[in-house]
């Protein structure tokens, strides 16, 4: 099942035994499109200014009750690492956040699922540092060296974007699997030269994103992408059916990733 991401946003988070909070943000991988954790608002009870919780730990989504149920008590975040808000969550500090709860360390063997490799403007380095024999200023001048490649949805929400020849619309949404999580199509809004018209593109068509300058770059033409099967929200769920999904992967002439 497709849904929008923005949906879940401020659902309910129960867990085992009590509410721990409120959806705030959504944390995904920008080279494999996968929705890897969400951030909630735990009002005053938590010290943690942010905090992580990984979709390995959601047991059901009810969307009737607009809850995230997952396999985590209050004391079991009180006990992770405290990540800190505004800033971006180091490999380091991702590796401490998942080993505390016993999380799956995806990126040294990531899910068959996992979607393709993306082309980012800002790659990751992937560095191994021994850090046994150093300070603890030199620990943390190390940790600052290797980035994450987490990024956040309220992030990139509203991101511009450019076809191969001309800038149009922005990004308005992410729809995921909810099997496996994979970021399967980005919404966008092309509003600015279609007016009312909204379209999908999969990831997998992205040439390259722009952090810095907050624009993702589409490997296909204005054309295409007008003349694209519009988008429409057929019922109150915002479902993408294969009918749809079918229609626009011909049009594109792409292969379809069910049938991979």
């Amino acid at each position: 099942m497709l849904r929008k991401l923005k949906n879940l946003e401020g659902f309910t988070v129960q867990g085992r035994d009590e509410k721990l909070g409120k959806t705030k943000d959504f944390y995904f991988d920008q080279h494999r499109f996968v929705l890897r954790y969400l951030v909630i608002d735990t009002g005053n009870w938590l010290k943690h200014e942010k905090t992580l919780i990984s979709t390995d730990s959601f047991e059901e989504i009810n969307y009737d009750n607009q809850e995230i149920i997952v396999n985590l008590t209050a004391e079991d975040l009180e006990a992770g690492p405290s990540i800190q808000k505004n800033k971006p969550v180091s490999r380091v500090m991702e590796e401490k956040v998942v080993k505390h709860f016993d999380w799956p360390i995806y990126w040294t063997s990531p899910h068959p699922a996992d979607g393709p490799a993306i082309q980012a403007g800002s790659i990751i380095r992937e560095k191994l540092f021994n850090f046994e024999n150093l300070t603890d200023e030199e620990k943390q001048a190390k940790e600052k060296e290797i980035e994450s490649n987490l990024r956040s949805f309220n992030e990139i929400r509203g991101y511009h974007i450019q076809a191969q020849d001309k800038e149009f619309g922005h990004l308005e949404d992410l729809f995921v699997d909810e099997e496996n999580w994979v970021i399967r199509y980005l919404l966008i809004d092309t509003r600015n030269i279609l007016p009312g018209k909204d379209v999908l593109i999969a990831p997998e068509w992205l040439q390259n994103i722009s952090w810095n300058k907050e624009k993702l770059y589409v490997s296909k033409t204005r054309e295409e992408i007008k003349n694209a099967p519009e988008y429409r929200e057929e019922s109150s769920d915002y479902l993408v059916d294969r009918r749809y999904e079918e229609k626009l992967y011909n049009h594109y002439d792409e292969i379809k990733y069910w049938q991979q």
